[in-house]
């Protein structure tokens, strides 16, 4: 098993998913402020597990992507539409978080603009590079939640909401889902439960911090914030929100870099594209944004994966429909064979008499020509 290969996928997801909605305590609070720390943590925890749906997915995605059928072919080629439209609307949202939270909070101007700037030509090298962004950025994060976390007290466990659990684990998972599906190599069963295991423990442990954090400042717009003005820290919460948008923005660049090579865009073009999003993203109102754009994301996140967990037993339909149809042709084509074979050796014979008759009297090739016409 290839544990540097998942540790960098896991860490690759966590980048894409988390952002300032959970870097600021606001989301988490709004999903988890009175069902307490233990269905926060289930939420994240469940959040990591869906990772393993879509890398054992990546491969029967990419295969009917490929494929002659254009059913098959259609389905896929829309639904990377949408997530192209989701994950651009997405990119837009991050920079304008990205402004103004930085802006108001630590009165540093145009941050949004130049992370922007850096993100529109990272994004044009390998998504290996990318990986290995997250795998030092990730890691770090969570050592700073480590450290917000060291002050606060531990919160009461609330009314435990499955329902709550299900619906913030499949709002958030778009962007990181995509970006798995999007991977070149393929995983082992056994890699792929690793992975969604170990994003899942790292999660619930980010997401339960988030809370224990944010519980006292539920009602302000950035509780991570909040509390780390009160303990003078408000130097880590900045890195922690900043570090959060950042690695999201670069999967979404990432992401929108590679559909646009993928039909032969120039990289010239998603370059100058990304540099006007990062100037228009920059103007907008946060909160109105996400009001806008968030709801269809999440609604869009829902069913890509429900498209991703039906997958792998559509992809075997697909096969057998194939392997079926494969038998039927090939049985089709025997057929076509034995009824020509007759035909075939009766003009052999005739040729054989017509060989065997030559040079004889005019009677025996009467007889001959007879012999054809029947």
């Amino acid at each position: 098993m290839r544990l540097s290969k998942c540790f960098s996928v896991s860490f690759t997801y966590i980048g894409a998913v988390i952002g300032a909605g959970f870097a600021t305590g606001r989301e988490v609070m709004l999903y988890f402020g009175d069902s307490g720390i233990v269905c926060a943590a289930a939420g994240g925890a469940l959040m990591g597990l869906l990772a393993g749906i879509f890398l054992f997915s990546s491969k029967a995605f990419s295969i009917l992507l490929n494929s002659t059928s254009k059913v098959a072919k259609g389905v896929c080629i829309a639904i990377k539409i949408c997530l192209y439209i989701a994950t651009y609307a997405t990119f837009l949202c991050m920079l304008s978080a990205c402004e103004e939270i930085i802006s108001q909070s630590f009165g540093i101007k145009n941050v949004g603009v130049w992370t922007g700037l850096f993100v529109s030509f990272v994004a044009l090298l390998d998504m290996r590079v990318m990986q290995k962004f997250n795998l030092a950025l990730v890691p770090v994060i969570i050592v700073l939640l480590l450290v917000l976390a060291n002050d606060c007290a531990t919160p009461q466990a609330g009314k435990f909401s499955l329902f709550k659990v299900l619906s913030y684990a499949c709002m958030n998972v778009m962007t990181g889902g995509y970006l798995l599906a999007e991977q070149r190599e393929q995983f082992t069963v056994r890699e792929c439960v690793f992975t969604s295991v170990f994003t899942a423990a790292v999660f619930a442990s980010a997401v339960a911090i988030v809370y224990a954090v944010s519980a006292k400042f539920s009602n302000f717009s950035m509780p991570v914030y909040e509390f780390a003005k009160v303990n003078n820290l408000k130097g880590v919460s900045g890195a922690v929100i900043y570090l959060a948008v950042f690695t999201t923005l670069i999967g979404c660049a990432k992401l929108v870099c590679q559909e646009n090579d993928a039909v032969r865009i120039p990289k010239a073009f998603s370059v100058v594209m990304l540099i006007i999003t990062s100037f228009i993203g920059v103007k907008l109102n946060f909160a109105r944004a996400v009001a806008v754009v968030y709801p269809a994301i999440g609604y869009a996140g829902i069913a890509y994966l429900f498209f991703m967990s039906v997958l792998p037993i559509a992809y075997k339909i697909f096969l057998r429909v194939k392997r079926v149809r494969e038998i039927k042709a090939a049985s089709a084509s025997e057929s076509a064979i034995e009824f020509n074979r007759p035909a075939d050796g009766r003009l052999a014979r005739l040729a054989s008499k017509e060989q065997s008759l030559q040079g004889k009297t005019p009677k025996t090739k009467k007889s001959l020509a007879k012999f054809s016409r029947d």
